[in-house]
């Protein structure tokens, strides 16, 4: 007994490297989960390469292998992925057992094609209507040409059909306002002058209509024209399939690459992971929209939390006085805390949507509410960020409550003696010096907001959005307005997508691209934070 008690009161050698033990385990998973995601990601980025399986029984596929382990006899297995969805009974991939396979070759001239429907199209070259087989630079010439054809003649009628929706929205709102005016004005004048604002708004309705069913008639009439260019591919089988040029997205022969055009098709994979939508069910495309409303939602709820946190960590600590109120709204804090985010979620659905934003609604918009439509009662990206606000409001508290604490008394003693106010010794004394410690706080509280999923879903981030809560339409920022979210995006595609193994690659990349945008912004957070704890800090005489 007497030797176990001078263990414990020895140098404690033994507590620091169970210390060292643990932190070393936790770097290790971090790293591992690091490492995995990375490692997953780059595979789905870089082009592979395409083979050519010729199995014992005779049948040829082409596809590129994804996947290898025991089957449950023990049998070493192959998973391909062979796409050609619609000749594939709309399967992804194919199992292979390894023993079956015969011989697995590369052809050169084997194509990859990227497309806007049914994923990716695994073939090779096809016979042209000459009986020529179309060349890689003959297919990429073309698909340029049709791409500068269709910029240069359809994507300006789509960009005037999509301006006039939502001038044919503004005019039917404006339509529906007047039309509540009138319905409620009891007297005869401001009857009649609803009612001939209503017509003035009813014709404007009906010119933006007509004019948008003209452009929609020349906009498909555009479109059937370029349907009708069409690219031949063949399939290992020998199977002709002709695709029209207006669905391949890209084509690209991972077999003739060399390393330095694998790295530059790479680079162009990522460049359009970040800027494309979304496509097929969010299987395919990219994450633009989802990382857009991801940085969105996190700027906001920094805006709103960010000062009402600090505010109210001030005036625990400097300005109220050790009572009751004060320790009670200590506990809250602590406890809020500790509350779990769906709680936060179901508040911000009740008191923000059904109760702020439905009293927003009959306020302003009561002829909208009239016709069932919902503007800021309906969930969005300001709800969902005011709610995430209050989710991390405690933690900000808290740090901001501890950073105050650490400044010594003598400096506001200092400051008061010369001559400055109360309020001169906070914001210029004080305040500075505990920066450091508040940042932290933010910094903690921003990395949780922007991984948090569970009170998004109640509160506005949906499958898909198009429209992104800031555009060029006016008013240009649209807080009413549903997202779409990194976190929201990964369930989404790993547990709701109609074809999960098929996504399975754009979930690592979303959860990469998600881990390095906490990365950045706590990054920048840190780095401010070092630059203010140089400048204020205390440096001895």
């Amino acid at each position: 007994m007497a030797r176990r008690r001078d263990a414990t009161r020895s140098d404690g050698k033994a507590w620091i490297f169970l210390s060292w033990t643990s932190l070393f385990l936790i770097l290790a998973m971090m790293g591992v989960l690091g490492l995995l995601i990375c490692v997953n990601s780059f595979r789905a980025l870089w082009p592979n390469r395409i083979e050519q399986v010729t199995l014992a029984d005779g049948s040829v596929f082409l596809g590129f292998p994804v996947n290898a382990d025991l089957s449950p006899e023990g049998l070493s297995r192959l998973q391909y992925k062979v796409a050609n969805r619609e000749l594939n009974s709309g399967a992804d991939f194919r199992w292979v057992y390894a023993r079956d396979i015969v011989s697995a070759a590369r052809p050169p001239g084997a194509v990859l094609v990227n497309r806007a429907e049914n994923g990716d199209f695994l073939g090779l070259p096809g016979p042209g209507a000459d009986g020529s087989f179309e060349k890689p630079e003959q297919l990429r010439a073309r698909l340029r040409s049709y791409r500068e054809r269709w910029n240069a003649g359809a994507e300006p009628l789509r960009r005037k059909l999509a301006s006039l929706g939502e001038d044919w929205q503004r005019v039917h709102l404006s339509a529906l306002k007047a039309q509540y005016a009138m319905e409620r004005a009891a007297a005869a004048p401001a009857k009649e002058e609803s009612a001939k604002r209503l017509r003035a708004e009813r014709e404007r309705e009906s010119a933006v209509k007509a004019e948008s069913e003209t452009l929609m008639g020349e906009f498909n009439r555009i479109k059937n024209d370029f349907s009708r260019e069409t690219a031949v591919f063949a399939t290992a089988e020998g199977e002709t399939v002709v695709l029209p040029l207006s669905s391949i997205v890209d084509a690209s022969w991972p077999n003739a690459m060399t390393v330095m055009e694998r790295a530059g098709a790479f680079a162009v994979n990522v460049w359009r992971l970040l800027t494309h939508y979304p496509r097929e069910a969010n299987t395919e495309g990219g994450i633009y929209p989802a990382l857009f409303g991801t940085v969105m939602l996190v700027f906001l709820m920094a805006v709103s939390a960010f000062p009402l946190g600090v505010a109210a960590g001030i005036y625990l600590r400097e300005y109220a006085h050790d009572g009751i109120l004060s320790r009670t709204a200590r506990v809250a804090v602590n406890n809020l805390a500790g509350v779990p985010s769906i709680v936060y979620g179901i508040f911000g659905l009740g008191f923000f949507i059904y109760g702020m934003g439905g009293a927003i609604d009959d306020l302003i918009y009561p002829e909208r509410v009239a016709a069932g439509i919902n503007t800021y009662g309906g969930g969005g990206i300001i709800w969902s960020a005011l709610t995430l606000g209050l989710l991390t409001l405690p933690v900000v508290i808290v740090a901001t409550e501890e950073a105050l604490a650490t400044v010594p008394s003598e400096i506001r003693q200092g400051s008061l003696a010369l001559g400055a106010t109360r309020f001169q010794t906070l914001w210029r004394v004080i305040l500075p010096m505990a920066s450091p410690g508040i940042l932290t706080g933010f910094i903690l509280a921003m990395a949780r907001a922007a991984g948090e999923v569970a009170p998004l879903m109640l509160t506005g981030a949906v499958k898909s959005a198009h429209n992104l809560p800031l555009d060029g339409n006016w008013p240009f920022v649209h807080l009413e307005r549903k997202f779409m979210h990194l976190g929201f995006h990964i369930y989404d595609m790993g547990f709701q997508s109609p074809n999960v193994e098929a996504s399975k690659p754009l979930v690592y990349l979303t959860a990469l691209v998600l881990l390095i945008l906490v990365f950045a912004l706590n990054f920048s957070a840190i780095t401010l934070r070092k630059r203010m704890r140089d400048k204020y800090a205390m440096k001895g005489f």
